[in-house]
């Protein structure tokens, strides 16, 4: 990997990243499903469409290259040749990716020439370091290690990835299928960076990259298991970073009919405004959860066998509220920054676990204020 100063960030902080592979390695990509499209993952999605190897990937923060039209795209190329050039590699085997402000030309001559100084100083990649050059609001780096997978990405606002501002790029060591690959890659999405939220805002720029490095045979099932848990990992980093966020909610929907009943339930309470601001004001409301649980007219619960619980306390059992001190409960939700909600359906086998931030003064103030 290489990094570099390009000047995009107002900070002056290091805001390029060129990761390079030393022979072509197989990549499977999702993006996000948002109309409105950034260049960058227009020309990347183009290429990840028709080939399936690559050779290079390069990141810019601080301008998400979104909303500049067909200049945009050509700065995206661009920076593709440019990174082609210097590596001397195919401009096709290089993936491009952007984050930051939307509606910006990028300041391509700039971006070009920290391209180069990138690609002059190439080393082993370090994952703290790669992750820290691609945020933008990040209050701190995102990357996580296991035996079988490593990764780093990047979000903190417009999140609630629908694929998949969030960047996150994953690799294992083994040799694997294309096929295999993907299965694993989709499968692990759902589970991590498809059941986030921090203000219910699908990014224009999602992506995120699942790559083998083909270097060793390893059960498929240890590099999905290893995989699973660097994503998650990252994915709940983003969470906890949610601009302003004090508190990460863990909704668990159990016993339900299906898992596509179980995770838009989960995600209806995630994303409630009223569930998110309790979450803050540690507030053990449950009827907030209740209503939100009961919210979705496709997915309808039977009320008097729900059960609804914050951390290990009952607050409604059968339908019936329970006499567990509320004031106990508020105290818990003090003193732990992660609170786990679980709704039980009592009506099947199937669960869901989605991860969603607080909604704090601070997430308004930074939003309100962002461009200005």
């Amino acid at each position: 990997m290489g990094t570099a100063r390009a000047g995009i960030k107002p900070s002056g902080k290091k805001d390029l990243l060129v990761v390079f592979f030393e022979k072509p390695v197989l990549v499977s990509a999702v993006y996000t499903k948002n109309h409105f499209k950034a260049a960058p993952v227009i020309y990347s999605k183009g290429l990840t469409d028709k080939r399936k190897l690559f050779r290079a990937f390069v990141v810019n923060s601080g301008n998400a290259n979104c909303g500049t039209g067909k200049e945009g795209l050509k700065h995206a190329q661009m920076m593709a040749q440019r990174v082609a050039q210097n590596l001397d590699i195919k401009p096709e085997e290089v993936l491009v990716f952007s984050t930051g402000l939307i509606g910006a030309l990028l300041p391509i001559g700039k971006v070009l020439v920290g391209i180069d100084r990138a690609c002059s100083e190439l080393k082993l990649l370090n994952l703290r370091e790669a992750a820290e050059t691609i945020s933008t609001t990040d209050r701190f780096p995102k990357y996580s290690q296991k035996e079988y997978a490593f990764g780093f990405g990047k979000g903190a606002g417009m999140i609630h990835p629908n694929m998949g501002t969030m960047l996150a790029y994953i690799f294992t060591p083994a040799k694997l299928n294309f096929n295999a690959l993907r299965e694993i890659h989709s499968r692990v999405t759902e589970k991590t960076f498809n059941s986030i939220t921090v203000d219910g805002c699908t990014s224009t720029n999602d992506s995120f990259l699942l790559i083998s490095l083909g270097e060793e045979e390893i059960p498929v099932e240890k590099v999905e298991k290893d995989t699973f848990e660097v994503a998650e990992a990252i994915s709940k980093l983003i969470v906890a970073d949610g601009e302003g966020a004090t508190k990460i909610g863990v909704i668990k929907i159990v016993n339900a009919v299906s898992e596509e009943k179980a995770k838009a339930l989960a995600e209806r309470v995630a994303t409630s405004l009223l569930v998110k601001t309790a979450l803050f004001g540690c507030d053990p409301n449950w009827g907030r959860i209740a209503q939100a649980v009961g919210s979705l007219p496709q997915y309808p619960v039977d009320p008097d066998r729900l059960d609804i619980y914050i951390g290990n306390y009952p607050l409604l059992v059968d339908g019936t509220p329970t006499n567990t001190n509320l004031e106990e409960v508020a105290q818990y939700m003090r003193k732990n920054k992660e609170i786990p909600i679980m709704v039980d359906l009592k009506e099947g086998h199937q669960s869901w676990t989605y991860y969603t931030s607080d909604l704090t003064y601070d997430y308004v103030k930074l939003n309100a204020e962002y461009t200005t």
